[in-house]
């Protein structure tokens, strides 16, 4: 997945180009996710057989961060900022115990291959800006929002094409 982050990003700036039009975005379609800390407002667009998401993440405290599998291989950047890290290993739905909590801080990458890997981040002191990358879905269970998630405000989705083309230029 490190290597299909790597390609995502040498497209990124061209991608960021699209200007939304609010009928489509540009392509990036939008969601604030808040159904459980940390909130994240997320722009993202299909690419092939993968996803690109933008994310900034919010800070919250260490008990609030959900711990959680994905439903699909994914890598990650950090652009911007810094979080702990929690990682765990299980199968099915029942919460693993950490195995390990690390700092990871601006241009930190990595990627989480196996259906059975856990994590939380909880970003310290101000937002994270990531990019993410995400495969074919697993037949896998993951947390899902209970409720139809809300698109991102206009003025929230300017500001962060505004601040990733600032990262990809």
């Amino acid at each position: 997945m490190l290597n299909i982050l790597h390609a995502i990003e040498a497209e990124l700036p061209n991608m960021l180009r699209d200007t939304p039009d609010w009928t489509n975005n540009g392509g990036w379609n939008t969601v604030e996710v808040d159904y459980h800390p940390p909130f994240v407002d997320r722009l993202w667009r299909q690419c092939g057989d993968c996803r690109v998401y933008l994310h900034k993440i919010y800070p919250c405290e260490v008990i609030e961060a959900l711990f959680h599998p994905h439903p699909w291989p994914s890598a990650m950047h950090i652009l911007e900022g810094s979080y702990e890290m929690a990682i765990g290993y299980g199968k099915g739905m029942e919460t693993p115990p950490i195995a390990a909590r690390i700092l990871c801080n601006t241009d930190f990458r990595y990627e989480m291959t196996n259906p059975d890997a856990w994590h939380y981040v909880r970003p310290l002191g101000a937002p994270v800006y990531t990019v993410m990358v995400t495969g074919p879905v697993w037949k896998r269970e993951a947390p899902r929002a209970d409720r139809k998630l809300q698109p991102l405000p206009e003025r929230k989705v300017d500001e962060m094409l505004e601040k990733f083309r600032l990262f990809f230029q």
